[in-house]
């Protein structure tokens, strides 16, 4: 067991850690040591009262000052298992704490994410970006020191996602807007604003949402799927399976992207291929109900069909 006392980390051999595997998305390598994360004035934990997240957060401190670990890609490998949607997770944290000009713990996330995804221009235009607001906050403290406490917005946030999800389509487009005036960057919110404005029918205003969603760093599978769907209404069918297809290529078995790949065959007139992508759809999830619905009817139009969004 060896301790990094500049990190708070210490090594520990997998072989000695008590925990139940069999709920892990993982395997512990027990030739390799596991990096673990010890708070500050926190003594030398017993291995079994070693939890997941002190482990996945001591392999993430590893990875952010020593990217080049002989056993980078492995602790890689066990992050990204345990937490495989942790950059948008993390990004929008980073972002918000940005917002909330928390700068220091802001480009603390981002630097952690920086060792699990060194290759990442969307971290880098990130961590730009939190630069670029930590200037300006800093200039604007030194010319005006008595502002008002800024407006917390993250309820803004959650009421337009619930306004959005439960139907109240008008309601949650005000308060997503009301959010991205002060949160400009944040690109969970403009997806937010897109998925509205799609579940609207406002195709070509949520198309160009969706896509500076994608350049404010959510060029992710959901977004991608979203701005399919824009695309195929609008019918630009090649555009669609462009953007469905890259998303298939980074989660292969993602059913609402197999589903929509579906629709777009049948409405580029291909039955065949339409049926092969449902039934692929139904052998990851035998209970998907839109699926089953496509096949059933899959001699009727495609209008009578429903595509998959969040």
């Amino acid at each position: 067991m060896q301790q990094t006392p500049k990190n708070r980390i210490v090594f520990i051999q997998a072989s000695d850690i008590l925990s139940n595997s069999s709920r892990r998305e993982y395997v512990l390598d027990t030739a390799i040591p596991v990096p673990v994360e010890l708070r500050d004035g926190e003594e030398m934990p017993v291995s079994a009262g070693i939890s997941e997240e002190m482990m996945l957060s001591g392999m993430l401190r590893l990875l952010a000052v020593e990217p080049d670990h002989q056993n980078a890609a492995y602790y890689r490998y066990c992050v990204l298992s345990a937490r495989p949607n942790i950059l948008d997770e993390l990004t929008y944290a980073a972002m918000m704490k940005a917002e909330n000009e928390d700068f220091s713990l802001a480009i603390e996330i981002l630097d952690a994410l920086k060792g699990l995804f060194p290759y990442s221009s969307e971290l880098l235009a990130c961590k730009n970006a939190v630069l670029k607001k930590k200037k300006a906050a800093l200039k604007i403290v030194s010319e005006a020191p008595a502002l008002p406490k800024r407006f917390d917005t993250d309820a803004l946030f959650v009421q337009a996602y619930h306004n959005i999800n439960n139907g109240d389509i008008e309601e949650g487009l005000t308060n997503i807007h009301a959010f991205l005036e002060k949160n400009p960057h944040v690109w969970n919110a403009w997806f937010l604003l897109g998925w509205g404005l799609r579940k609207a029918a406002r195709y070509e205003e949520a198309e160009s949402v969706f896509r500076t969603a994608m350049e404010k760093g959510g060029a992710n599978i959901d977004t991608r799927n979203e701005l399919a769907i824009c695309l195929m209404e609008k019918g630009d069918l090649k555009g669609a399976r462009k953007e469905l297809e890259a998303a298939l290529h980074t989660e292969p078995e993602n059913v609402k992207v197999i589903s929509n790949l579906g629709v777009l065959a049948l409405k580029m007139g291909d039955e065949t291929q339409a049926s092969g992508f449902f039934r692929a759809a139904l052998e990851i999830d035998p209970n998907d109900a839109i699926a089953k619905a496509a096949l059933d009817g899959i001699a009727q139009p495609v209008e009578a069909g429903e595509k998959r969004g969040p």
